[in-house]
């Protein structure tokens, strides 16, 4: 969180202490809130000051209101590791340059479009791939699949669930 809204934070939850310790004295009877209500509104300055004060805590109110409503950011990364030195991620491009180094690699893949998506059993890669023909359907998928992973795994320490290959023609690949 940043500082500023960490420091906007305490103001308004000093405020909110302030007035709820307030509420709880008046219902005790330990003072009476006219008195102070009429004398604070007494003169001009008291009145501008309690007006910039209460624009002020509006102020604050809309902010964290806004804050709090503004939807979380959508990381494209993928955590590697976490441990109490801090955490290793990687970006979801990164991942589709290390599964495109990995299929230029495996002879007989002409083309591949990846998609990457990440569980908490790993990453499932779906790739859409046009191959040439002299190659053996079977053999050539599991070799994809295979050295994918392998480099995943190697390069980016990362968890693969699954490896999906889709193989199809030129015209639906480029799309």
């Amino acid at each position: 969180m940043p500082v500023l809204m960490r420091l906007v934070l305490l103001i308004n939850n000093l405020i909110i202490m302030v007035i709820s310790g307030a509420v709880v004295a008046v219902c005790l009877g330990l003072f009476s809130p006219v008195v102070y209500y009429e004398a604070a509104l007494s003169t001009p300055e008291n009145r501008m000051i309690i007006g910039a004060v209460g624009l002020i805590i509006g102020i604050l109110a809309l902010i964290i209101m806004i804050w709090v409503l503004k939807p979380a950011k959508h990381t494209d990364n993928v955590l590697v590791d976490k441990d109490l030195a801090g955490e290793i991620s990687i970006s979801t491009s990164a991942i589709k340059a290390i599964i495109t180094k990995a299929a230029k690699m495996v002879e007989g893949v002409k083309d591949l479009k990846s998609t990457v998506s990440n569980t908490p059993e790993g990453l499932i890669v779906k790739l859409h791939i046009m191959i040439n023909t002299e190659y053996t359907v079977p053999e050539l998928a599991h070799s994809l699949q295979t050295a994918v992973k392998d480099d995943l795994v190697k390069i980016g320490g990362l968890q693969v669930a699954e490896i999906k290959v889709l193989i199809d023609d030129s015209n639906a690949v480029s799309k």
